[in-house]
């Protein structure tokens, strides 16, 4: 069985529950599209920071292909795919964390499907109704006064009535 942790996204104004529809399941354990295309499933997981980062170490390595015997940056490389694809569902789940998402749960399951099953049938026993949002604090509005021509307030590019200096 394999455990999916269950993320729910930044609290909305005036929710008391997080919006089923918008949670997201992430697998622990190995991710085989980021085996063999780790750009483009990053890309898909708008995964940016660990993209640029990933990146960044793909160009170092490559910076290093002419000074050391070739064979060395072919297994680094190679290396470096198995242990992306095993952490890479743990860096997704950092990637929704630093985005203000929240662990609601953790689910053993099977498959995804199973999860969410076992997750949504006992939805409301789990997740705790959170506390309304306090109300927005309005200022309180200052009564309009127009500006006095006789005591000399003017409104404009002059400094007084009738436009002499």
């Amino acid at each position: 069985m394999t455990l999916y942790t269950v993320l729910a996204p930044p609290r909305l104004e005036g929710e008391i529950r997080p919006d089923p529809i918008r949670l997201a399941f992430i697998k622990e354990g190995f991710c085989w599209p980021a085996l063999f295309v780790p750009v483009l499933w990053m890309i898909f997981r708008r995964m940016w920071i660990v993209l640029a980062l990933y990146v960044a170490v793909a160009l170092g390595i490559g910076a290093l292909d002419g000074h050391v015997p070739p064979a060395i940056p072919v297994a680094v490389i190679l290396l470096g795919w198995i242990w992306f694809a095993i952490e890479a569902n743990g860096l997704r789940r950092w990637t929704y964390l630093i985005r203000g998402w929240r662990l609601i749960d953790v689910v053993e399951a099977r498959n995804l499907r199973e999860a969410e099953i076992r997750y949504f049938h006992s939805f409301e026993e789990r997740v705790p109704a959170l506390p309304p949002a306090p109300p927005p604090v309005v200022p309180e509005k200052l009564p309009l006064r127009l500006p006095s021509i006789e005591q000399g307030e003017v409104i404009g590019l002059f400094p007084s009535p009738g436009g002499a200096p």
